[in-house]
């Protein structure tokens, strides 16, 4: 009976004490959560600052307009249909619901020639995983002009618009290199100007947030 009647005054004793360790130990629970959402956020957004620079990520997070590079989700892609290498007809349309990569360029620009290979790789990369299309838009004459800087295994599509109808007229783009990402619903959700390494896990990384 003793031993019962101390069991029983030692519970309310108890209870407060857990209480006062949950009160205490709330905003530690807060914080760590807190913490654990940022890093998520900071791991995410890594990619793209890495990519584009703090200061114009951050410029276009806020919804202001840069010199260089675009971010956001209310602009979509003019639809267009180029000759590609082979001669075939290319329309951007007809590639809904995957991922588009599209790099404008030209032979005569040497930071466009020396970030092919990368495109080229990426395109490798983009057909082993099915929901990517890696297209290059070339403003030379015809595939004579640009196919000594291209192996013979290369799967990247190469399109042509040697009047910049579509490069200069519909996209505004007038220096190379310039790449866009067109997500699957046919909207632009970023561009990048000057070359970059499209191969390395950081651009492959920044690319994948918007599948």
């Amino acid at each position: 009976m003793n031993a019962a009647a101390d069991s029983s005054k030692r519970n309310p004793r108890e209870v407060w004490a857990a209480l006062i360790v949950l009160v205490l130990g709330a905003p530690f629970v807060f914080v760590f959560a807190r913490a654990m959402a940022d890093a998520e956020v900071i791991r995410r957004e890594g990619p793209l600052r890495a990519m584009i620079g703090n200061q114009a990520f951050e410029a276009l997070s806020r919804g202001e307009k840069t010199e260089l590079h675009y971010l956001g989700d209310g602009l979509s892609a003019p639809d267009f249909t180029l000759q590609d290498q082979n001669g075939k007809p290319w329309r951007l349309r007809d590639h809904r619901g995957k991922l588009v990569v599209m790099n404008f360029w030209s032979i005569t620009c040497q930071p466009c020639v020396e970030e092919m290979p990368s495109l080229v790789t990426l395109a490798e990369i983009a057909r082993r995983r099915g929901d990517m299309e890696i297209v290059t838009v070339s403003t030379d004459r015809d595939w004579n002009a640009v196919a000594p800087i291209f192996p013979p295994t290369s799967r990247l599509k190469v399109l042509f618009d040697p009047d910049r109808k579509i490069v200069r007229d519909k996209y505004g783009t007038r220096l190379f290199p310039e790449t866009w990402i067109i997500d699957a619903r046919g909207v632009i959700r970023m561009r990048v100007d000057s070359p970059r390494d499209w191969a390395a896990a950081l651009s492959i990384g920044a690319i994948e947030r918007f599948l």
